[in-house]
């Protein structure tokens, strides 16, 4: 149980309640309770860079010490907006697309969305006339767990597994 209950801390990567852990475990409270003590003192003892720490209200996380967080922070990658995740649906959904009609679907923040995911590897941006031609990177499929690595995969695979209506409502 222990071990299942450190898989899961580590998979999730966020905050997890005790509850979601004892319904995962079919175990009682005070077991799981136990196993996760059990855990963070493994972690504290051998002086890991990783610990496993209660956050909030009865969720519990496993995550980078402190001490280590600064040096590895450039490494992690980074929490995606709303608002950028829409631009980059658009961007991956409609490859090669260029960047005028990404601003015309999503507005003029648009620009700074495109920049801000050229920087993270995300999309590239090719000159194309007096705009840019976008597509997605490695680095998408990457992020994101997808099978295809290059644009005209990427947009198979979403054409093929993607409902056409969710888009729509994703994008509207």
């Amino acid at each position: 149980m222990k071990r299942t209950i450190e898989a899961a801390l580590f998979t999730v990567g966020k905050p997890v309640p005790i509850d979601a852990l004892v319904a995962m475990t079919d175990s009682g409270m005070v077991d799981v309770m136990r196993a996760i003590e059990e855990l963070s003192a493994e972690y504290e003892g051998r002086n890991s860079a990783v610990e496993v720490k209660e956050v909030g209200e009865d969720k519990f996380v496993m995550q980078v010490s402190p001490r280590y967080a600064e040096e590895v922070m450039t490494l992690a990658p980074r929490e995606l907006s709303a608002p950028l995740l829409r631009t980059l649906s658009v961007i991956a959904y409609q490859q090669p697309v260029t960047q005028s009609d990404v601003v015309e679907v999503r507005g003029n923040t648009a620009y700074s969305h495109v920049d801000e995911l050229v920087e993270q590897g995300l999309v590239s941006a090719e000159p194309h006339g007096r705009t840019k031609m976008l597509t997605t990177t490695k680095g998408f499929a990457e992020y994101f767990g997808l099978p295809g690595k290059d644009a005209d995969e990427v947009r198979r695979y979403l054409e093929e597994e993607v409902d056409a209506d969710t888009v729509e409502r994703f994008l509207g």
